[in-house]
């Protein structure tokens, strides 16, 4: 019952988003017209990930401006595409067995966007693929943002930044991580390591992108 509530509401955000932010007869990325979310030119020049691998593709061209545009211009039709890609590609590789958690970003990040982009694209796709989601980490120190940092000082800053949420419900569990961007994987790994300590025992990381070093 209560998962079917959960639905609705997702149903009823989505309608709400639909009338905030109407969708255009254009490509979100290049702008052509009749066009509803990408157009076939900007889909296809999309470089993908090798298959079997929990990762969309390169973050460069169309999938890199739908990120941008989602992340930080609030645009939720580009975050709508995000998702359609994951559901096309990649959802069948992930196992039912598996919890999808995700990253929590910085206050400060928090509140210039007012969301936070990887617990929105892991719980739509929970809703829509019925996977069990879970908030699992925490941010208990601020960091520098990560993309100004070369590869050892990200490792650096990112280490210590995460807690889990409530030791009890990871323990002996199996998680998926998702993160929009990778690019040394410092983030990922400590969440990653965290969890691990944890008690959780087996854990796949999901990306949107993974960004040439």
């Amino acid at each position: 019952m209560g998962k079917r509530i959960i639905k609705v509401l997702s149903i009823i955000k989505r309608s709400l988003l639909e009338i905030i932010y109407p969708r255009d007869s254009k490509c979100i990325v290049c702008g052509e017209e009749d066009t509803y979310g990408l157009c076939h030119k900007c889909k296809s020049s999309i470089t993908y990930c090798d298959s079997g691998e929990l990762c969309l593709g390169y973050y460069k061209g169309a999938l890199k401006e739908l990120i941008l545009k989602f992340k930080f211009k609030g645009r939720f039709d580009a975050g709508e595409e995000l998702i359609k890609l994951v559901e096309e590609r990649l959802v069948n590789f992930i196992e039912k067995d598996y919890i999808i958690t995700y990253i929590p970003i910085g206050k400060e990040s928090l509140k210039m966007r007012g969301f936070n982009q990887c617990e929105y694209l892991a719980k739509e796709l929970g809703l829509r693929n019925n996977f069990t989601i879970l908030n699992t980490l925490k941010r208990v120190k601020d960091s520098k943002i990560q993309k100004t940092l070369k590869r050892e000082e990200r490792l650096k800053n990112i280490k210590g930044v995460f807690e889990i949420i409530n030791k009890e419900e990871v323990k002996g569990k199996k998680f998926i991580i998702l993160e929009d961007v990778i690019t040394t994987g410092a983030t990922l790994h400590e969440a990653e390591r965290v969890l691990k300590e944890a008690g959780v025992v087996q854990i796949k990381l999901l990306t949107m992108a993974k960004s040439y070093v």
